[in-house]
């Protein structure tokens, strides 16, 4: 008889390379809606004849609640699985699109494809992010990099072929493509078989609701975690930066294809520029992916100067945006550099924050991009409306990147972290049973700490041997009174607060 145990897949390995495939997938969908929305604005106002602010309003909170509905997706890939929340997520945003066809006012659009489309695609927007660190330890950059690269294919294919649609088909013709399109979410998500590491965490939370008084309650061990994860200062930094950059990259995105128009040019040529910068987003996405898997590259520096570079070359754009050459060597940069953040945030997560808490994590920091989403592309509709130009309001955009930029240099740019950390490591002994603690504690000389890192299988507790944590030792592992010896050199717990499990400590 096949049980499900059979499914289960360890990192790097077996079915894991199906779930990037499927990941990849989900990110080419994803793709037309982040990148080349500014499709769907252009349908909306030749058919609903609004003004700029009021047929931004739908689209902003779609794109704004892509990832502000983060936290509730990461409950759903908590509670249930990254597969339950993908497909729901595929199923509530085809609906919304149908829906959409036959709405007759922008008002009830807002509704139908703004809140329920957006809630939709968060669900199915966060377990593809997700999954990926559930799948692969040694080579999750590489795996992060061919995943969200599916962004920029996504954009280079579908952004012509839904502004043929649209030409030929008009507006209901899109929605329809589009509804389709969005139901292959359902098919990537049959895909998303549970994980080694995912169902460890899962069993690891039902072993610690199990323990009696002594030990922490599984549900206040997460309250303590999700704590720490909120008010840790790098994480701070990360959460400004994402909110901040993504209010002005999601600017340029709704707005860019207008601008192109407003100065002679047609939709066509406008979408030939969506397709240049998916093109160059996954180009980069993938590079970037290989390279950050060598120890000698730092992910937060990369995460801080590719900001930096989009803010400077966006805020400059008005300067040169009038031609259609300045507008291509536009669209190249920003698409090098304006994506590279979501390759580098799935490591970002694991350093800062440890496996255990990646849901939880990722699904604040979609939190705040999404609200920066939101923002962002109301705003130029409010500059445009109120007399400005659609040059200007990128302007504005590249200002506020800037701005963000500094938020991302903040968030530990060269500090000591994880497997950054080149420092001989620290001594981790940790044991699997409230027997072997006694025994642990008393066997072992100068033990300097002992401390809970929460509700990882087999993990409950980590001892620091030594006067400082600046000896050089080695890492321990006890378990049923047999001491084990293991030399872990980029272990380290100084610098890294939610050391869960030894494979938190690994290259």
């Amino acid at each position: 008889m096949v049980t499900m145990r059979e499914y289960y897949t360890s990192p790097d390995q077996g079915w894991s390379w199906v779930v990037l495939l499927a990941s990849f997938g989900s990110h080419c969908i994803h793709g037309f809606f982040l990148t080349a929305v500014g499709i769907l604005q252009m349908s909306l106002l030749d058919h609903y004849k609004e003004s700029v602010f009021k047929t931004s309003l739908p689209l902003s909170t779609l794109i704004g609640l892509f990832s502000i509905s983060g936290p509730f997706a990461s409950l759903v890939v908590n509670k249930w699985s990254c597969r339950v929340s993908m497909i729901a997520g595929g199923l509530i945003v085809s609906l919304s699109l149908l829906m959409t066809a036959f709405m007759p006012n922008i008002i009830l659009v807002f509704f139908s494809l703004g809140i329920f489309g957006g809630v939709g695609i968060g669900l199915a927007f966060t377990p593809s992010i997700v999954v990926i660190g559930y799948n692969f330890e040694k080579k999750r950059n590489f795996a992060s990099g061919v995943a969200v690269s599916g962004i920029g294919i996504g954009s280079f294919a579908l952004a012509p072929l839904m502004q043929s649609v649209s030409n030929h088909y008009g507006y209901h013709g899109l929605m329809f493509m589009c509804g389709g399109l969005t139901l292959h979410y359902c098919v990537f998500g049959f895909l998303l078989f549970p994980s080694k590491l995912e169902m460890d965490r899962k069993k690891g939370e039902r072993k610690a609701s199990n323990c009696d008084g002594e030990q922490l309650s599984s549900k206040v061990k997460r309250q303590r975690d999700v704590c720490r994860v909120v008010s840790q200062k790098a994480l701070i930094n990360v959460y400004i930066s994402m909110f901040l950059c993504n209010l002005g990259i999601y600017l340029v995105y709704l707005h860019f294809a207008s601008y192109v128009t407003s100065i002679g040019f047609s939709k066509l040529e406008a979408a030939f520029l969506f397709s240049i910068c998916g093109i160059c987003n996954c180009i980069s996405r993938i590079l970037v992916g290989s390279a950050t898997n060598a120890n000698n590259i730092d992910e937060f520096l990369l995460y801080a100067g590719t900001f930096s570079l989009t803010g400077f070359t966006t805020a400059l754009f008005p300067l040169y945006g009038q031609t259609y050459s300045g507008q291509v060597f536009y669209m190249v940069t920003f698409g090098f550099y304006s994506g590279i953040c979501f390759v580098l945030l799935n490591t970002i997560c694991v350093i800062l924050a440890g496996i255990t808490n990646l849901a939880t994590v990722y699904g604040l920091i979609s939190f705040f991009t999404g609200i920066g989403c939101f923002i962002g592309p109301l705003l130029g509709g409010f500059i445009v409306d109120l007399g400005g130009t659609y040059s200007q309001s990128i302007g504005v955009a590249g200002v506020i990147i800037i701005i963000g930029s500094v938020f991302a240099w903040g968030s530990g740019v060269g500090g000591r972290r994880g497997k950054h950390t080149k420092t001989p490591g620290e001594t981790i002994v940790y044991h699997e049973s409230e027997v072997v603690q006694e025994n642990l504690i008393s066997n072992i000389d100068n033990v300097g700490k002992i401390e809970d890192y929460g509700n990882d299988p087999g993990t409950n507790y980590c001892v620091i041997k030594g006067s400082s944590k600046s000896e050089c030792l080695q890492v321990e592992r006890v378990r049923d009174n047999i001491y084990t010896k293991k030399v872990k050199d980029d272990a380290y717990i100084e610098e890294t607060p939610f050391i869960s499990n030894l494979h938190d400590c690994d290259e």
